[in-house]
């Protein structure tokens, strides 16, 4: 004798797709989760970027500065300060008054500055402006015989520009030299 089995299940009546909706909403969920994470890695990359470009800049005016605390040193005797810079040293007002240098901008420095070369992976190349800054003579003695002979101060100020013309960098220093 057969006996035919048949089995029925319990419950099949009130299913309704609730295994498919909760896949869906968990697959939204990791969607919102790489759609984030992915966000998040261009901005880092973006980032990244930027500050590659901040130190192109950096780098290049540095060299500058570099530059010209280096012509400096070369010079055998004091250069002559001018107020259009034609010797290479500005007096102290001749580039402008105050603060120029924060004001300025590239086409000041494109007619004034003294350009280095070479530099690759820049927008343009590093500038820099040499000014007379003081002269301090070496006896301050009351009473006493000025001395002719000192320390002149000069003060160098370089820019240099990025990647692209937004990642532009200022530097100064004071460079004494006795002559």
């Amino acid at each position: 004798m057969n006996y035919l089995q048949t089995h029925t299940r319990v419950g099949s009546a009130r299913q309704r797709g609730a295994a498919l909706v909760f896949s869906l909403i968990l697959l939204l969920a990791l969607t919102f989760i790489g759609v984030s994470t992915m966000q998040g890695s261009v901005f880092e990359e973006k980032m990244a970027g930027n500050a590659r470009d901040k130190n192109f800049a950096f780098q290049a005016a540095e060299s500058a500065l570099r530059d010209g605390e280096l012509w400096i040193a070369d010079k055998s005797s004091q250069p002559v300060a001018t107020s259009t810079g034609s010797n290479g040293v500005w007096t102290p007002s001749g580039p402008g008054t105050g603060s120029w240098w924060q004001s300025n901008t590239s086409s000041w420095w494109s007619s004034n500055g003294v350009a280095l070369s070479g530099f690759g992976n820049v927008y343009a190349q590093p500038m820099r402006v040499v000014e007379e800054d003081e002269f301090v003579k070496d006896s301050l003695a009351i009473g006493q015989q000025q001395s002719a002979t000192g320390v002149m101060y000069y003060r160098v100020t370089a820019r240099g520009m990025g990647g692209t013309d937004r990642a532009v960098v200022q530097l100064q220093s004071t460079y004494a030299r006795r002559f």
